[in-house]
């Protein structure tokens, strides 16, 4: 059975990274985990002590010392997380959390996914639904001639993008790496098309790997970057980051029931 939940929640405010108010929203609680809609701007988890985290925010709402952190969300990007609030719980969604990626890893291994795994989308058929935490992402880019086929592309069919990617831990920033390079990692996603207008388009994102600012770089490295992107992409002053963490489905730790959530990005009309 599979329980629904939209855009409904108790909303609880604190001082975020950049000094403003930042609001997070409870989407669903129970015994075992809490599910909440965090607003772009706060950070998960900081060790400054001067600012409110979403996971300090948390803990003060339940009154208890214990949140397991199942996975994580960039700062500048909105969406929902689970947590746990006990630690079996917290190890079972944790196991969901990394289906996904273990799976692809498996398939990606030796260059294989495209092949076998993904031709005829049977990677989304063994994971969706079957013990994998499914989180599926929102994305406003920019068009340029070399994308604007690609987005078109994908308003017909799903389109899968692959790369490499490295981390420059002094700039604390991705990039696309040469195969082969000493500690880079295979990232994998799909994209579908939602809407094209003028030279921007509305995609959904799934993520195949979790690695460091995937979706920015990946879609950077496509002539796709997205809206709002001062590190990667145009940076348009008068846009926030258009990514938003929009949809979230995954078994819960004790029932076993299929629960689902989604929000629409706070960023939608402004694209």
């Amino acid at each position: 059975m599979l329980a629904f939940f939209k855009d409904r929640g108790e909303d609880c405010s604190g001082v975020g990274e950049d000094g403003g108010n930042s609001v997070m929203k409870i989407q669903y609680e129970d015994r075992e985990i809490l599910v909440v809609y965090k607003e772009a701007g706060l950070a998960v988890q900081t060790a400054r002590t001067s600012r409110k985290d979403l996971v300090s925010m948390l803990k003060n709402y339940l009154s208890q010392p214990y949140l397991g952190i199942v996975h994580r969300l960039d700062q500048p990007v909105e969406g929902l997380l689970v947590f746990a609030k006990t630690p079996q719980s917290a190890a079972k969604l944790s196991e969901q959390a990394a289906g996904k990626d273990k799976k692809g890893e498996q398939a990606v291994g030796k260059g294989k996914m495209d092949k076998q795994a993904v031709g005829k989308g049977k990677l989304d058929k063994q994971t969706a639904g079957k013990g994998g935490m499914e989180k599926i992402y929102q994305a406003a880019v920019c068009l340029d001639p070399v994308s604007y086929p690609l987005a078109v592309e994908g308003m017909k069919k799903e389109v899968f993008l692959e790369d490499c990617l490295g981390r420059d831990r002094s700039t604390n920033m991705a990039y696309v790496a040469a195969p082969g390079e000493q500690g880079a990692k295979l990232a994998r996603l799909s994209f579908h098309t939602i809407w094209i207008r003028d030279s921007r388009a509305l995609l959904e994102i799934r993520l195949y790997t979790g690695r460091h600012h995937q979706i920015r770089v990946q879609m950077a490295h496509a002539s796709m970057p997205l809206a709002g992107d001062r590190k990667y992409g145009k940076g348009e002053e008068e846009l926030p980051l258009c990514l938003c963490a929009a949809r979230l489905a995954f078994l819960h730790p004790v029932t076993g029931r299929k629960m689902e959530f989604c929000v629409t990005p706070s960023w939608l009309p402004l694209v």
